[in-house]
């Protein structure tokens, strides 16, 4: 219930989705007070979210929190690389495999699994949309790297995954990792903290590998005129913000247990 509920309610209330339809009811209500109230709130919230750079500064600080290329161990018992990178309906359409602008993840992991060769690597990865597609994260993804040479062999595909918290479960199923083994966690870096947070605070000890920027770590309070660039980086962050907000209230992720 929680998968198809959070996705729905992201629809209506991601950022422009929301002011938009604040717009719409408020022309629509015009001749009332609640009316003119939605239209001049909606219009407002328009021109502030789309002229500053509030998603961009919300961004900075999920991306800061771990900085790139962090210190890793001589050795590392296994990778966990989070699906996200690959647009499975495009990917069936076009007969070709489609990468989105997570594909960091994808690049990253293969640069890692050569300097730990003797890793265990885990991609998490279902079909994250709501009317289900013909083919999962971890086929394309399996034909994807055997396309390129790459040993498939060495990958573990957790392909049952829809969303983040679910990515932790089964692949914590599939590998039942050990107390004091090294696992380092790769995703975009905006992502990380609410990854990150989801894998410890269930028990299992990551060391958090972020992999692709949107930002340049830099905040910024000027204006702008890019406001489709502005509304992309809110909504992103958005997501990110709510979807922690949820998980904590949820308990997917916990805040009564230390990290292990």
């Amino acid at each position: 219930m929680f998968f198809p509920l959070s996705k729905i309610l992201w629809m209506i209330f991601q950022p422009l989705t929301f002011v938009l339809l604040m717009v719409m009811a408020g022309v629509v209500l015009i001749k009332f007070r609640i009316g003119r109230f939605m239209l001049l709130s909606g219009c407002f919230l328009f021109i502030i979210f789309g002229f500053l750079p509030i998603g961009h500064n919300i961004l900075c600080y999920l991306e800061n929190t771990y900085p790139a290329n962090p210190t890793l161990p001589e050795d590392v018992d296994g990778i966990i690389v989070l699906g996200g990178a690959i647009d499975t309906v495009l990917t069936f359409s076009h007969a070709q495999v489609q990468l989105n602008e997570n594909a960091e993840r994808i690049t990253e992991m293969v640069r890692l699994s050569r300097f730990y060769p003797k890793a265990k690597i885990v991609f998490a990865g279902g079909d994250g949309s709501l009317s289900r597609s013909l083919s999962t994260e971890s086929t394309i993804m399996n034909t994807l790297l055997k396309n390129i040479g790459f040993n498939t062999g060495r990958i573990i595909y957790e392909d049952q995954s829809r969303n983040t918290y679910e990515n932790y479960l089964y692949s914590v199923r599939l590998v039942h990792p050990q107390a004091g083994e090294k696992w380092v966690l790769v995703t975009s870096a905006f992502h990380l903290p609410r990854a990150s947070a989801i894998f410890m605070s269930n028990g299992w000890s990551v060391i958090p590998y972020p992999a692709g920027f949107i930002t340049d770590g830099k905040y910024r309070i000027m204006p702008n005129l890019d406001v489709l660039g502005n509304y992309y980086k809110l909504q992103v962050a958005a997501k990110e913000i709510v979807g922690i907000i949820a998980y904590t209230l949820t308990e997917r992720i916990k805040t009564n247990v230390n990290d292990v």
